[in-house]
């Protein structure tokens, strides 16, 4: 069993290839990308860059052993991959998300592989780099201190989880004696409370039956890696019922769209839309976009705060 392990990873470093074996070590790196033109690019904490080149062959072979080791085989009928990965890099099992795809739906093999946050990017670093302005750094530190439950919004890859581990960095430091329930679908949130529960979702078990679990683990904070589904009305009740302070994310082009969004997703609970519920249980939201304005590639560019519910004008707002 351990002869078979080492040869899958001793097949899987062969395919991979010196240039993304040493992208997986760099803990400036964020995400791989290979696209057709068989040019591969990463994305930094600096920002997107060209990263040289891969044959199609090689990246062929990559999603071909990748779909050995999960039990699948990718054809023209089944074009895609996806799922984890682990990778045995110095000395240690390291988890990334992977995506790939063949012809026909692309003209030649691409894949994508993301690597959870190196290390914890801290607020005031944020504030260093010009993602976050002054005010917007004691809007956070403040909320923070309020026990504020917060909304990341924003598109993919725009930093919304790197973003949450500072958020999460900042509860440690002000509260290192919460009990907090992480709930993911991939595991890349960190948090550095000592007394805390991480779970992820299976084949078995989704977002919405870990939520009911870890109500019964007394979490303090319940944080959820990202909210996609249906478990969205069971996030907005268990933040309304004694779990203030929570971290979520979710996907949409601006703050007050992450609202619509929240609406959205929870009427696929088969439950009418709650403005009410969603006003009582969150507090603040954060929108964080890609941007060439500073090196990091990234920047907050609006937080607004949920100030109540009006039936003729909706959602009351203030700047953050």
């Amino acid at each position: 069993m351990l002869r078979d392990h080492e040869r899958t990873q001793e097949k899987l470093h062969y395919d991979l290839g010196p240039r993304v074996m040493a992208a997986l070590r760099d803990p400036n790196v964020i995400e791989i990308m290979y696209n057709a033109d068989e040019k591969l690019w990463i994305d930094t904490y600096n920002g997107m860059h060209e990263y040289g080149t891969m044959a199609a062959d090689a990246a062929k072979n990559l999603i071909n052993t990748l779909s050995t080791v999960q039990g699948e085989v990718t054809t023209a009928e089944k074009p895609n991959i996806g799922g984890e990965i682990w990778v045995h890099l110095d000395g240690d099992l390291r988890l990334f998300r992977f995506q790939g795809l063949i012809p026909p739906v692309v003209q030649s093999p691409i894949f994508s592989i993301r690597k959870p946050a190196g290390r914890v990017i801290k607020l005031v670093e944020y504030l260093k780099n010009e993602v976050i302005t002054p005010a917007q750094y004691e809007t956070l530190v403040a909320a923070v201190a309020r026990k504020d439950s917060i909304m990341v919004v924003g598109g993919t890859s725009s930093g919304k989880t790197t973003l949450c581990n500072a958020l999460l960095d900042e509860v440690a430091a002000q509260f290192p004696q919460d009990r907090i329930a992480i709930i993911e679908d991939t595991l890349e949130l960190q948090c550095n409370v000592p007394n805390k529960v991480q779970l992820r979702t299976s084949d078995t078990r989704n977002m919405d039956d870990l939520l009911r679990y870890c109500m019964r683990l007394r979490p303090d904070r319940i944080v959820v890696g990202e909210v996609r589904g249906k478990e969205a009305y069971s996030l907005i009740k268990a933040w309304n019922t004694g779990h203030p302070g929570g971290v979520s994310t979710v996907h949409a082009n601006s703050a007050r769209e992450g609202l619509s969004r929240l609406e959205r997703l929870i009427s696929e609970a088969n439950v009418p839309p709650c403005p009410e519920g969603i006003v009582e249980a969150v507090n603040l939201i954060l929108f964080i976009e890609r941007t060439r304005d500073n090196a990091r590639g990234r920047r907050v560019k609006e937080i607004i705060r949920v100030k109540g519910i009006n039936k003729q004008n909706g959602y009351v707002l203030e700047a953050g």
